[in-house]
């Protein structure tokens, strides 16, 4: 789960129904635009030539889910087009980030590795930290991420079908286990690269 800018603040159950709520009063019409919007906002940073189009609109839509209580008050219209909004500070951000890396203008020999080099590390640690997980919370996270393109959406149904819950309910399990996740992965390479 992603902590946003302002500290202590987390996209949590109860920020995720009040952005649904304001999306539709009718929760399932409300699943299916939030579905929308979030593919629109993929589709948004894939043909603006993102390399992590989905992380971005996840972003995007956490940010929004910051401040739907303050939105819902004034904002008339779409919010669908309050998104596309956010989305382009977004992409200001992440192109921004783009601009600032540094641009290499003489070829770097590659370091030479030391006892493992870093892709061994990083498939060891990929291997110690899926181990570490509950069995069925690790088959869930690599089915989730099995599947590319169209077959991915349909995956991801299927997979919220079976499990008896929400494709959204599915997505903020998936972010959580991800999370966790993320920080073993650090963890383990931190550790064994000292």
């Amino acid at each position: 789960m992603e902590t946003s800018p302002r500290r202590g603040w987390d996209l949590n159950q109860e920020a995720f129904d009040e952005l649904l709520a304001w999306l539709n009063p009718d929760r399932e019409r409300a699943g299916r635009k939030y579905e929308d919007i979030r593919q629109r906002l993929i589709r948004i940073f894939m043909h603006r030539g993102c390399l992590t189009a989905e992380d971005l609109a996840d972003k995007t839509i956490n940010k929004v889910a910051r401040k739907v209580s303050e939105i819902k008050v004034y904002y008339v219209g779409d919010p669908a087009l309050y998104f596309c909004g956010v989305a382009r500070n977004v992409y200001a951000e992440y192109y921004k980030g783009l601009v600032e890396l540094p641009v290499v203008t003489e070829i770097i020999p590659a370091p030479v590795p030391d006892d493992l080099d870093e892709s061994e590390l990083e498939h060891e640690c990929l291997e110690r930290c899926l181990g570490e997980m509950k069995p069925k919370d690790q088959e869930l996270l690599l089915e989730y991420y099995r599947e590319e393109g169209g077959a991915k959406i349909e995956q991801h149904q299927d997979t919220a079908r079976r499990l008896g819950i929400t494709v959204n309910a599915l997505r903020i399990i998936i972010c959580r286990l991800r999370a966790s996740f993320k920080k073993c992965m650090r963890k383990c390479v931190e550790a064994e690269s000292n």
